[in-house]
């Protein structure tokens, strides 16, 4: 893997034809913006902002002490957020390229296009609806190279990742029986690394439940059939699941669940499919809107099977803990939305005091700006491959919001085991243990002015070649709103890596200033 300054990067006039850009975005807007014909009287939000960010860094290519060298880094960033609420469509999107210069190693110049939208239209009423979502973002390659959250640093192992997808479906609800039949095209693309080659992807979801007129036991059937096509490898990959769910109630809160299913997972032709009948039987509480608890145990193909989650939020308080057992696909995880998202805790602790959840969406956002959180927290690197692989995932979180101070942290862990056959290989090359924590503290000193303390830990561990590397990352942030539209931002990061690899630890302090207008 490429490490030091150029090592996958391009310049800037290649990174604006660069084939991941804005353009799925800008091709799903222009969709929906057809499709949304029929619902003008939708209320469209439209904010554009303007940020302009100076960095300086002391290891702009997180390399070694002996080698790593400083540069002043400026990023202009012009962003715009749409949103659309209406009977028959809901839209959200926003569009932020930072658009990156250097003062020393000018040959890193270059655009980072980030974004994602996602929007429903309703095309037929209580009929025909069509869902479709694009994004593009920059991602850590591999756990077992730099790690960083920030676009500044010049690693080799960071690429842009453009994903895509069209899903029109039918669903009819009915007092007795739900269902839905869903067809889903998607695409992800990633031109700077071979290690994810770009890929296609049809999925068949077939659906039959139950209607809201039962209320004791309840039931569901579903189909799943996806065939992902890889262009530059003939390792194409075939999933196809079939599952029953059943859930009966013995007192009010209290419910017995039941699972039964067969799984077939299906990589290239030279590696035999993994396959085999699931069941599993649990317990699923739920004393109160506010609290739920879930859990489940049972067998699939590749052995024991566990799920564990549990929820509960208080007016001021929010608390989760969850276990799952999931066979996935590198590709994939780009479509699961973010379970660490900074808005995600918001829109949970402000549910109580905004329930409309339009209403409590734009309060979420303007809080986020106004304080200048961090998007997310820490979360497991999400390791390139076009292997199918088992990930056993745990976290616990929680999240606090008092009259001036908002606290958020979460621990996780998670082990990818390549599979093969029926078998689990948790010492394959691309097999990787992850454990971490972070913590963002938000004090609102004065109506005008916040500050953000953060920091996090992980541990990554990659049994194939026995590497271990520790990473730590503080930081604060000081944020002043000058204007009612108008914010600035003084900021320090310190960030360590220490690593049993030779050349793999490192360490850097950078500290920037900000403005951000918000038209």
């Amino acid at each position: 893997m490429a490490r030091g300054r150029g090592g996958a990067q391009r310049t800037l006039l290649a990174s604006l034809g660069d084939g991941v850009s804005c353009r799925y975005l800008l091709r799903f807007l222009s969709l929906f913006v057809l499709l949304a014909c029929p619902a003008w009287a939708a209320r469209w939000d439209i904010v554009p902002t303007l940020s302009v960010v100076e960095t300086y860094t002391d290891n702009v290519s997180l390399l070694p002490d002996a080698s790593k060298a400083s540069d002043w880094v400026t990023q202009v960033i012009p962003g715009i957020s749409i949103a659309a609420t209406g009977d028959r469509l809901r839209l959200k999107a926003n569009y932020a390229p930072e658009v990156t210069y250097y003062a020393r190693g000018q040959e890193d110049n270059q655009v980072f296009n980030r974004g994602n939208a996602l929007g429903v239209a309703e095309l037929a009423k209580q009929l025909l609806f069509v869902e479709a979502g694009a994004g593009v973002d920059q991602y850590d390659v591999s756990p077992r190279g730099p790690v960083t959250t920030s676009n500044v640093n010049v690693t080799g192992n960071r690429a842009t990742v453009a994903n895509y997808f069209a899903s029109p479906y039918v669903r009819r609800v009915g007092a007795y029986i739900q269902a839905e039949a869903r067809f889903t095209y998607s695409g992800v693309r990633s031109n700077d690394t071979p290690e994810l080659s770009n890929s296609e992807a049809d999925r068949i979801n077939l659906r039959l439940a139950n209607g809201p007129a039962f209320k004791v036991l309840t039931w569901d059937l579903a189909y799943t059939r996806e065939n992902i096509h890889y262009e530059e490898t003939s390792q194409d990959t075939e999933i196809e699941v079939i599952s029953a769910n059943a859930r009966r109630l013995i007192t009010y809160t209290v419910g017995l669940t039941a699972q039964v299913g067969y799984d077939y997972y299906k990589r290239g032709v030279l590696v035999p499919a993994s396959e085999g009948v699931s069941w599993s039987a649990g317990l699923d509480w739920t004393p109160s809107p506010r609290t739920r608890l879930a859990a489940a145990g049972g067998q699939r193909f590749y052995g024991e099977y566990y799920l564990f989650d549990f929820k509960h939020r208080t007016r001021l308080t929010t608390w989760g803990a969850s276990y799952s057992q999931n066979v996935t696909t590198t590709r994939s995880e780009f479509f699961i939305p973010a379970t660490t998202s900074t808005s995600g805790y918001l829109d949970t602790l402000y549910s109580s005091r905004f329930p409309d959840p339009v209403e409590r969406q734009k309060v979420v956002e303007e809080f986020i700006a106004r304080t200048g959180l961090p998007p997310s927290l820490d979360s497991p690197v999400n390791f390139f491959t076009t292997q199918l692989f088992l990930a056993k995932r745990w976290q616990v979180s929680t999240g606090f919001l008092g009259v001036r101070n908002v606290l958020i942290a979460n621990v996780f862990g998670e082990d990818r085991e390549v599979l093969a056959g029926d078998l689990l290989l948790p010492n394959a090359p691309n097999a990787t243990k992850q454990t971490g924590t972070s913590l963002v503290w938000n004090w609102r000193m004065t109506v005008q002015t916040t500050l953000n303390l953060n920091g996090a830990y992980s541990r990554i561990e990659t049994p194939f070649v026995s590497q271990i590397d520790r990473h730590t990352r503080v930081g604060m942030v000081l944020t002043r709103q000058f204007q009612p539209r108008l914010f600035g931002s003084l900021g320090y990061r310190w960030r360590q890596n220490d690593s049993n690899f030779v050349d793999s630890s490192y360490t850097e302090n950078a500290g920037f200033a900000s403005l951000q207008l918000r038209f």
